[in-house]
């Protein structure tokens, strides 16, 4: 064989169809224990410009200032943006009455005390003001008719698709705020409210969320100053309620609370056979079991008998809501004779010590 004969170049591997590339030997080592740092270039997004001046030029002059007010918010809300009154002048000291209206996210974020002491990030803030430079401006002049200026007619922001549940546009006005008080004093659902409340007005944004807030105001106006559990003893005082209280030795904080209605007091001296027992967990905000006593009639019909919120689900709370339970009686030799329960040891340990009087 020639000494001088080439040999066949050797060929590179293949690895999953791609051809491997040759390592590099003079890389340097990777240091992982020194941060690597990269430069981030900016990029801003377009600043959103959206003129409405058109739609603000009114046809026909008003002598109602309200009438110009409600024209303008008829506008804004075909839109689908709504509008607030910034500043108003009733002219009593300049003699030139006038009015301010923005976009409701016009205006800065202002933090609370709290707030104003740390750097709240855009999440934390739960605002929608966004500084939307927005600006109609109506003012009186000897004509005595309401002339109205576009001070700015820019929105900063994109406007809403729909006005349903927007904060200002889905507010009750004030006759709805009276219906939804008479309909939740006769207790009514509020899907059924909210369902007349759309018939009344089909283009009315209110929200099914907006309607559960006003009925925690109307509670919390109705409770006044008093705690939640002063409101609910009250409650049960003013609908003829029976009821006791277990207090914390001497003091006034109440351990354990039981109450029942009258009616179900008279089918329980009636049908008192048969009881079934058991106790929800963390069904409410104070995290306390709710003991519930549940009799039977002669035609297999259930009745809410009692019911007890208790701070524990230990032997002695049962035994004190079992207590309350006997007192009940008017025969005692009509006590039950069938108890249901789940195995909660505590529940069937109890059962036994009050067993004399059931």
């Amino acid at each position: 064989m020639d000494d001088d004969h080439e040999l066949p170049k050797k060929s590179r591997e293949v690895v999953l169809g791609l051809r491997k590339q040759d390592p590099v030997e003079d890389a340097e080592p990777i240091n992982c224990a020194i941060p690597v740092k990269y430069e981030a270039t900016e990029c801003e997004a377009p600043a959103i410009h959206i003129d409405t001046s058109e739609h603000f030029v009114p046809e026909e002059t008003y002598k109602d200032r309200d009438e110009l007010i409600k024209w303008v918010k008829g506008q804004a809300e075909k839109l689908h943006f709504t509008v607030v009154t910034v500043r108003s002048d009733q002219g009593l000291v300049s003699g030139k009455p006038s009015f301010v209206l923005g976009c409701e996210r016009g205006g800065a974020y202002r933090p609370s005390n709290y707030k104003a002491k740390k750097k709240v990030s855009i999440e934390e803030r739960g605002s929608r003001k966004i500084g939307c430079p927005f600006r109609l401006r109506g003012y009186l002049p000897k004509s005595k008719e309401w002339n109205l200026t576009i001070v700015s007619g820019i929105h900063n922001h994109v406007l809403d698709k729909a006005l349903e549940g927007h904060l200002v546009a889905g507010r009750l006005k004030p006759e709805e705020k009276e219906m939804v008080v008479e309909m939740t004093g006769n207790q009514i659902p509020p899907r059924n409210i909210m369902s007349t409340l759309k018939k009344r007005n089909p283009d009315s944004a209110t929200s099914i969320k907006q309607l559960y807030n006003a009925k925690h105001r109307l509670k919390l106006a109705a409770r006044g100053p008093r705690s939640e559990m002063q409101q609910l003893l009250k409650c049960l005082e003013e609908n003829n309620y029976y009821f006791e209280v277990r207090t914390v030795g001497e003091s006034d904080t109440i351990q354990d609370l039981f109450f029942a209605h009258r009616k179900s007091i008279e089918l329980f001296n009636t049908f008192s056979d048969v009881l079934l027992m058991d106790s929800t967990y963390k069904t409410n905000r104070y995290k306390m079991p709710l003991f519930e006593i549940v009799g039977c009639t002669s035609t297999n019909k259930t009745f809410g008998l009692g019911f007890a919120f208790l701070s524990n689900e230990k032997h002695d709370n049962f035994v004190w809501a079992l207590q309350q339970v006997q007192q009940l009686l008017v025969d005692e030799n009509s006590a039950p004779k069938v108890i249901v329960t789940d195995q909660d040891a505590a529940l069937m340990s109890a059962i036994p010590d009050v067993q004399r009087a059931l």
